[in-house]
């Protein structure tokens, strides 16, 4: 029992924020100036980015096919489109866990390797709940949470408000990144592991916000969706900005490493934590 506590702990750790503050030198954080200094690559990069890739899957003509035969084909698409392809298995960190390798292709400098799914929450939306026992809770610099943990009160959370935004019964957002076979083979970020002595990170993570124009059928790969626990009546999905974080390579990585971010960021202006 102990074993298993002191594992779930040194999983957990890293989103402890009071755990966090005190060893705030041994967990080598990135620093940036400010929020707005906190960019890879331009926005618009990410967002071509993107829409190229979903795009693919949208015209592969597999709308029709199982879960195992999209996930396939979507990551022969991505290793076509983005040169390189991704997937999880078991880390090289000691309790680590399962973490995210490139599986085939080679990612360069400024690439969106990965995209970290699940239940946004705004700053004044409670998540104490959803928090407990949750290693995959992320928390962006404005204070917007986002709930990557697939399995429990969390997944039924998200699939609960999937089917709430849904239009003429169609998704506006991708709800299989919850399975083992998700259509978006990028949306496996929240399984990045945090880089280690041994392992420096590779990746970082990046805010991004999807804006209402975004294209209404490439939403369905969107890994991403609100939790709006207050009801704004007077506006939708369709008016509004959707945060999403992506991880944005560092440096060139090959086929077979695994990939490494660094779990929170100091940003010096506003002496914030995220």
């Amino acid at each position: 029992m102990f074993r298993q506590i002191s594992r779930r702990w040194k999983q957990y750790r890293y989103r402890f924020v009071p755990w966090v503050a005190t060893n705030i030198n041994e967990s080598a954080p990135r620093i940036v100036p400010s929020v707005y200094e906190d960019k890879i690559v331009a926005d618009a990069e990410v967002e071509k980015c993107l829409l190229s890739l979903l795009t693919a899957f949208h015209k592969s003509g597999k709308q029709h096919a199982t879960l195992t035969a999209k996930h396939v084909e979507h990551t022969k698409l991505m290793l076509g489109e983005c040169g390189f392809s991704i997937k999880r298995r078991p880390s090289l960190l000691e309790n680590g866990g399962r973490g995210v390798f490139v599986a085939s292709g080679h990612v360069r400098p400024g690439s969106v390797v990965a995209v970290y799914p699940g239940m946004v929450y705004h700053p004044w939306e409670p998540v104490f709940w959803v928090s407990l026992a949750n290693s995959f809770l992320f928390r962006c610099a404005d204070g917007v949470h986002i709930d990557g943990k697939d399995t429990g009160l969390s997944k039924m959370m998200y699939n609960s408000c999937s089917k709430r935004d849904s239009v003429h019964g169609k998704l506006m957002c991708d709800t299989t990144w919850l399975t083992e076979t998700p259509v978006n083979p990028l949306a496996v970020g929240q399984y990045v592991n945090n880089q280690s002595n041994k392992y420096e990170a590779n990746v970082a993570y990046q805010e991004f916000d999807i804006s209402s124009d975004f294209p209404v059928e490439l939403r369905q790969y969107i890994p991403n969706t609100e939790a709006r626990l207050h009801q704004d009546m007077e506006h939708t999905f369709y008016n509004r900005l959707l945060r999403v974080v992506v991880l944005v390579s560092l440096r060139d990585i090959t086929v077979g490493e695994e990939i490494f971010s660094t779990y929170y960021t100091i940003v010096q202006k506003d002496k914030s934590v995220s």
